[in-house]
């Protein structure tokens, strides 16, 4: 009986460490705060998309989306745009 209880603790044991964990994951990615949300637009001649979130990983939480020939870049700004 003794097995079982052992057995069944250390499932439970693990099974909340995989939601704890899956939780601060999730956590993670809601970190951005739409006041220091930054944009830039780098002008290419033709927008790769790889190449555009290469360029706008430089910045903090850097995310680039091609719209037409440019690449639009959202980031994490320390102090909110004026």
């Amino acid at each position: 009986m003794r097995i079982y209880y052992a057995l069944f603790s250390l499932l439970l044991l693990l099974v909340s460490a995989a939601f704890s964990h899956a939780r601060a994951i999730h956590g993670a990615n809601a970190v951005r705060i739409p006041e220091h949300t930054c944009h830039k637009l780098l002008s290419m001649n033709r927008c790769d998309l790889q190449k555009c979130n290469q360029e706008c990983s430089k910045e903090p939480l850097g995310v680039g989306v091609c719209r037409n020939a440019n690449c639009s870049c959202t980031y994490y700004c320390k102090q909110p745009p004026l």
